[in-house]
């Protein structure tokens, strides 16, 4: 039950890097990196304290390498939808992360620089000799000297003040031809019959999900705004696909079923790793509530009678030009 829609509108400086270090805030940024504060009993950046929802501690990296496996299945092995060059050059992957993406992008294309970009990103024992990681906020004022062939971004929403002016600066990064691509899962359960009646407490946590990132002003349910501003920004050919994704194991067979085990893994995980920040921190709900409403939809998930999918968007756009 993996199915497509498609909606397509016209709509130091190193050589890696290529950067102006002295625009860089790298004095506070390598201080700060390994500095953490704790919430709710979770692990998170202390530089820029409160800017970004998630935690960045060890079981946060696991489910957020466990997605990476989901969307591998999906794409079928690829990394990547838009339509890049075979030889791509130059590569910046936004809000790298662990890294596990770019690190497979560099082994795939090895004559390409590829620059993982994060607040705080993993340092593997060993990484592809054409991948480097850099510690900084993509948020903040690009200062890249070198343009690129492809910019990445997965699983930013939520993570996002401005799109418009994320849009923007990668539209100004990018060489004539190359291509942006965000890539991202809604915050928001669907079903094509009525099972999800039977699922009260995920459909009120997504819609306090929605409700609470909104007012922190980094929202998780708005790709169906990005074709338009990519548009706006300047792309040509600006395309959204999205895929429809089992959240449990309730399919018959097969893809689709497996896709479905792995959500669930992945989701009781993500549930843990949002939803207090966001009840509490920002809806200023009480522990205790929050508690229940997760202990519902947890349980929610694990059955399988309940036909519960969620909406993945790959949403892509080219910058005029050859």
């Amino acid at each position: 039950m993996v199915g497509d829609l498609e909606d397509s509108s016209s709509a130091s400086d190193s050589d890696w890097a290529s950067a102006d270090g002295g625009s860089l805030d790298v004095t506070t940024l390598s201080s700060s990196v390994l500095n953490y504060e704790y919430k709710n009993g979770r692990r998170y950046h202390a530089y820029r304290s409160g800017a970004y929802l998630m935690p960045n501690d060890d079981e946060e990296q696991d489910r957020m390498d466990l997605l990476h496996h989901i969307y591998t299945l999906i794409l079928d092995g690829e990394l990547h939808m838009a339509p890049i060059m075979s030889y791509p050059q130059r590569v910046l992957d936004l809000g790298t992360g662990t890294g596990i993406w770019a690190m497979d992008f560099a082994d795939q294309y090895r004559s390409a620089e590829v620059l993982g970009n994060d607040l705080s990103p993993i340092q593997p024992s060993w990484i592809p000799p054409n991948l480097q990681f850099e510690i900084d906020d993509y948020e903040a004022d690009w200062v890249y000297s070198r343009p690129f062939d492809y910019i990445h971004g997965r699983e930013l929403a939520g993570a996002v003040g401005d799109f418009d002016r994320l849009f923007q600066q990668a539209f100004r990064n990018l060489k004539p031809g190359g291509y942006l691509e965000m890539q991202s899962f809604r915050v928001e359960v669907y079903a094509d019959d009525d099972s999800l009646d039977r699922a009260p407490y995920t459909t009120k946590m997504c819609s306090l999900i929605q409700e609470a990132s909104d007012q922190f002003g980094k929202p998780m349910a708005n790709m169906d705004e990005w074709a338009g501003r990519m548009t706006k920004a300047g792309f040509d050919g600006v395309t959204c696909k999205i895929v429809k994704v089992p959240i449990s194991p309730w399919p018959r067979g097969g893809k689709e079923k497996e896709l479905g085990k792995y959500f669930q893994a992945q989701q009781m995980q993500g549930i843990q790793s949002y939803v207090p920040i966001l009840l509490q921190s920002v809806l200023k709900w009480g522990a205790d509530e929050v508690q229940v409403l997760m202990a519902g939809a947890k349980k929610e998930l694990m059955d399988t009678t309940i036909h519960q999918y969620g909406k993945l968007y790959f949403v892509y756009g080219r910058k005029p030009g050859k």
